[in-house]
């Protein structure tokens, strides 16, 4: 079976022809926030909000709330959508390695129990509730740092 993340022929999402779009969920308990730490590039290594890709015919607020299971093992609904970001990656020859155009959710938890810890899965290797106040000790996405600087949450 081929890892669905491997790079194949047909796959466009290193040096694209086109903008892919991708979902994000903000899930806020008291003044922290669930973070995950990427798996696979773009920003492998990197923390960000539970998200990815939206599918050929999936609405994106479905989207977002399969990204959040996927990731987190949270059942999410939707509150409100929160930015859309536009995240461009260059390579060192000034090519466009990855382009995307996040769009931004906030949720809220709709089933367990409100200190229930996050399972990382899928394609994050942690899941977390981050203080507020502790964000800037993390390796942020810059998409990540964008958001909350637009949001004036954090930073």
């Amino acid at each position: 079976m081929v890892d669905r993340y491997e790079l194949s022929a047909f796959d466009t999402r290193k040096y694209p022809v086109r903008p892919h779009i991708g979902v994000g969920v903000l899930l806020i308990r008291g003044n922290h926030l669930l973070l995950i730490k990427r798996k696979y590039n773009p920003d492998a290594g990197y923390w960000s909000i539970p998200g990815g890709h939206l599918d050929l015919g999936e609405r994106v607020e479905k989207a977002a709330v399969r990204e959040a299971y996927e990731e987190t093992g949270f059942k999410v609904k939707v509150s409100r959508l929160a930015v859309i970001i536009d995240k461009i990656m260059y390579d060192n020859t000034g090519r466009i390695e990855y382009h995307y155009v996040l769009i931004n959710y906030f949720v809220e938890q709709i089933e367990g129990y409100p200190n229930q810890p996050p399972k990382a899965a899928d394609d994050a290797q942690d899941a977390k509730f981050v203080p507020f106040d502790q964000l800037k000790k993390y390796k942020l996405t810059e998409s990540l740092i964008e958001l909350l600087k637009q949001l004036k949450i954090g930073f």
